[in-house]
């Protein structure tokens, strides 16, 4: 039994709503459920009408939990009506989101196809990229805004696949051209021998590997 009574406040002598809530074991099984299983406000809700349900009243409900009469007495009078439907928040209406839609069908023509179709020099896509892409559109995209569409659309940032160039030399040709120099270094007569590198070389046998935005599952080399 769920319901409402009124009483006549003893000063100012005017009807005050009260709020009693009898529940049966299978509505109590459900709140509890939701008291233990979610750690959201829901969850709370469902505990304002388990004490009422023990008898407690709005005033005591609020001082035993920190919460304002108010609000349980909101909460209680949602459960009257919409039973356990009615703990949960409604959704607040507004203007339907018109950017995102667009990043989302826009992402997935650009994603399919590499940056360098359109202009740019990187082999795959990085957020940069794609925000300048869309400011050249007339449409602003935050970081977050775009990495919340890749990853609702199933997008990943991850490395490309390894693989050697074609024209890459294989490690033991490697191995010949640097004992090639480390001979001609140490046949020079001279004291003191000066060694010049290139500090973006990356003279290693695995190739540098980038990253960029691929569908989840996909391997691009």
């Amino acid at each position: 039994m769920k319901d409402m009574y009124y009483h006549a406040d003893r000063f100012n002598n005017w009807p005050r709503v009260m709020i009693r809530i009898s529940i049966n074991s299978e509505e109590k099984s459900s709140l509890h459920r939701l008291r233990l299983g979610q750690n959201s406000n829901i969850g709370e809700r469902a505990h304002y009408v388990l004490l009422s349900n023990d008898g407690k009243s709005i005033p005591e409900i609020a001082a035993h939990l920190s919460r304002n009469k108010h609000t349980i007495r909101l909460w209680l009078k949602r459960y009257i009506k919409d039973g356990i439907g009615g703990l949960k928040s409604s959704k607040k209406s507004g203007r339907p989101a018109k950017k995102a839609p667009f990043i989302e069908s826009r992402l997935q023509e650009l994603l399919n196809k590499s940056p360098q179709e359109y202009g740019y020099q990187e082999a795959g896509w990085q957020l940069n990229l794609l925000r300048h892409w869309f400011k050249k559109q007339g449409v602003h995209a935050c970081d977050n805004t775009l990495v919340k569409s890749l990853n609702k659309l199933g997008f990943v940032y991850k490395r490309f696949s390894k693989t050697m160039p074609a024209n890459a030399p294989s490690s033991a040709e490697k191995k010949v051209r640097i004992a090639e120099i480390v001979e001609a270094i140490g046949s020079n007569t001279l004291s003191e021998i000066e060694v010049l590198f290139l500090d973006e070389s990356h003279f290693s046998n695995q190739p540098y590997v980038s990253r960029g935005w691929f569908k989840c599952g996909e391997k691009k080399r």
